[in-house]
């Protein structure tokens, strides 16, 4: 197992995630000092190159997230230090050896990794009432998303507000209507990955969601960011359409979903 403190394992590490960082964007973003402490990475060898097991354990459950050849995958498997529970984010070639270790049942979804391509399309006017959201915009975060449904965010934590961009509407009394911001931001690397965007049922269909897309996006150009990308169900097409209409594009499709790990 490596650890992102020793230069030698920061240039192993680096080398893999390099050779295709819109994948590896999350691991890539993982290597900033602040997150050390919750990174375990594990290399695999195989004939085919090297690869990178990552468990990240700042969220509950860890996230599990590979990278390389499916072979090197699966060494790296075979020598980490493996929870009981994990939210996987792997590439479809990485499943099979994902499996020998835990139990998906139905909890798999099918994503699709999408990054922006082209110019950058026309910015619609200012929404009224749109604001940036603060650290202090959590809790009304956290009951927006508790309205639910079945593409309400997975994964949220104030910190994500308190390092990143996020933008939101707010009804009459304050609470908010819609919302959206990143997962995870790296000024150093580039790294910028949207997410979090959901509407409030009974508010959908008025163009909310584009304008929360347009303010992310379009802060995330105004300040270099390089490597964009987000990720979406693939059975979400209402949102994969918004998406393209923004500029963006399908990269690859990939597997998200809780993982029990198999009795030995």
């Amino acid at each position: 197992m490596l650890n992102a403190e020793s230069n030698a394992d920061m240039a192993t590490i680096q080398r893999i995630l390099q050779a295709d960082p819109t994948w590896a964007a999350y691991a890539l973003a993982d290597l900033q000092p602040a997150f050390a402490p919750y990174c375990q990475w594990t290399v695999g060898q195989s004939d085919a190159g090297a690869g990178l097991v990552l468990l990240f354990t700042m969220l509950e459950p860890p996230i599990l997230l590979t990278v390389g050849p499916a072979a090197a995958v699966a060494t790296g498997l075979g020598q980490a230090q493996l929870p009981d529970q994990v939210f996987i984010s792997a590439q479809e070639a990485h499943y099979p050896p994902l499996t020998t270790y835990y139990d998906f049942a139905d909890r798999i979804h099918r994503m699709w990794r999408m990054i922006p391509v082209g110019p950058r399309p026309p910015v619609a006017p200012p929404l009224a009432g749109l604001v940036r959201l603060t650290l202090a915009d959590g809790e009304r975060l956290r009951v927006l998303y508790d309205h639910g449904g079945e593409f309400a965010p997975d994964f949220f934590d104030p910190y994500q507000l308190r390092d990143g961009i996020y933008f939101g509407v707010a009804g009459a009394t304050g609470e908010l209507l819609v919302a959206g911001g990143t997962h995870i931001l790296d000024r150093q690397s580039g790294v910028a990955a949207i997410g979090n965007i959901y509407t409030r049922p009974d508010q959908r269909g008025q163009g909310y969601g584009s304008a929360i897309f347009q303010a992310i996006s379009a802060t995330l150009i105004e300040e270099n960011y390089s490597n964009i990308f987000l990720n979406v169900n693939q059975r979400n097409t209402t949102a994969r359409q918004l998406y393209q209409r923004h500029g963006f594009e399908i990269y690859c499709p990939f597997l998200e979903g809780v993982g029990i790990k198999r009795a030995t």
